[in-house]
């Protein structure tokens, strides 16, 4: 069998204070026992893990070309959690990594700390900013002050380092001269990669009881802070490469890309998810359980959540798919998915400027981008059987 090439999630799902718009799985950390606990349960995972993809989906001639360390806030760990934690996953798992990222909080997060990671093997690290203004960080219920956020991108400027950094707009209160701000001060440290989210308030969360509608900000207050921020950016060299993504010409997120394709991963750790071949499952969202069934048991408490069909495959083909500049391919639907789209509607939504409409490819215009979702349905609407 030809090598195949997979991306490799790890949930680390520690943080000092839960952010009120994350719907995230993630837990206070209270005590350093419970992080030498989880790191024993994730190393039986990882040992699991390749049992699983050997034995049970067989994948025989697979590796894993990315990690991504996300959570939760990684940077509380101590260096040693990782240290260990590497030494498991490179013995146990094969690994060509081209790029192995860290998410880190500014006020977890130092030079000192940069370049431990450095010399552990990681080489790109993603920084939770998600607001450059002091009324945004608290509005958003971030712990970390402005200070503390550019002594972060200060250190990861000098240090020329692979780094992206994550922001959020929209949030009660901000306004166009703030978001211009924002960006301006972002941009004097040339990020190769940022990430720009529409706050959304999502269910479950604290924002869901004090906000039960984001009625604050309207559609197209919505659109002209999506435009600065794509204008802004795209002047200064970045390609907007996906709905919310921009980045320097060879620094797009190889991680991230492997979902937007549709490619293979494998999620480690509590709540972590995966999808191999036509098969999705998730780790419970419980710590202790999480814990305790690997440490009593030797395998994850996991729940397989579907098996995908061709039509599964094709609807998140173009949700996926249209979330990226390059778009979807109508051959790759119906060669790989056996699935067609109604030509009326393909020509219905270009005349209306929501795609581009280019021989055999669907791509997303701005106007599309930004109704995302109302695009997506009507597409799948169209869908029928070849």
């Amino acid at each position: 069998m030809k090598e195949k090439e997979l991306a490799l999630y790890i949930h680390i799902p520690f943080c000092k204070k839960k952010c009120p718009y994350c719907d995230f799985f993630s837990v206070p950390l209270k005590n350093a026992e419970i992080v030498e606990d989880y790191l024993k349960a994730i190393q039986q995972e990882v040992i699991f893990a390749k049992t699983l993809l050997n034995e049970f989906i067989e994948e025989k001639d697979f590796y894993f070309i990315t990690i991504y360390i996300g959570g939760g806030t990684p940077s509380i760990l101590p260096l040693s959690f990782f240290e260990k934690l590497f030494e498991c996953l490179f013995k146990t798992l094969p690994i060509k990594p081209k790029e192995v990222t860290i998410e880190v909080n500014p006020d977890t997060f130092d030079a000192e700390k940069l370049k431990a990671y450095l010399n552990l093997g990681i080489n790109r690290i993603s920084v939770g900013v998600q607001s450059l203004c002091e009324k945004g960080l608290k509005e958003l219920g971030r712990i970390h002050s402005v200070s503390q956020a550019v002594l972060s991108l200060e250190a990861l400027k000098e240090n020329c380092c692979n780094f992206s950094v994550d922001m959020i707009f929209g949030w009660k209160g901000q306004t166009l001269k703030d978001l211009e701000d924002e960006i301006n001060t972002l941009l004097k440290y040339n990020p190769p990669h940022i990430s720009f989210y529409e706050l959304m308030i999502e269910e479950g969360t604290e924002f869901a009881q004090r906000y039960p509608k984001k009625n604050w900000i309207s559609e197209e207050e919505v659109e002209k802070f999506y435009t600065l921020i794509n204008d802004s950016l795209t002047s200064f060299g970045y390609e907007h490469y996906e709905i919310s993504n921009y980045a320097f010409l060879k620094n797009k997120c190889i991680h991230n890309l492997f979902y937007w394709e549709l490619k293979p991963y494998l999620g480690l750790g509590v709540s972590a998810v995966s999808r191999v071949g036509n098969v999705r499952w998730r780790n419970t969202r419980n710590l202790e359980k999480y814990i305790n069934t690997l440490t009593e048991f030797s395998r994850p408490p996991l729940r397989i959540e579907e098996f995908l069909d061709n039509l599964q495959f094709a609807k998140e083909y173009i949700m996926m798919g249209l979330r990226l500049k390059d778009g979807i391919s109508l051959e790759r639907l119906r060669n790989y998915y056996n699935y067609e789209i109604h030509r009326d509607i393909v020509y219905l939504l270009a005349k209306q400027n929501y795609i581009i409409f280019e021989g055999n490819k669907i791509l997303p215009t701005l106007k599309g981008w930004l109704l995302h979702n109302q695009v997506v349905k009507f597409l799948w609407d169209g869908l029928y059987p070849c």
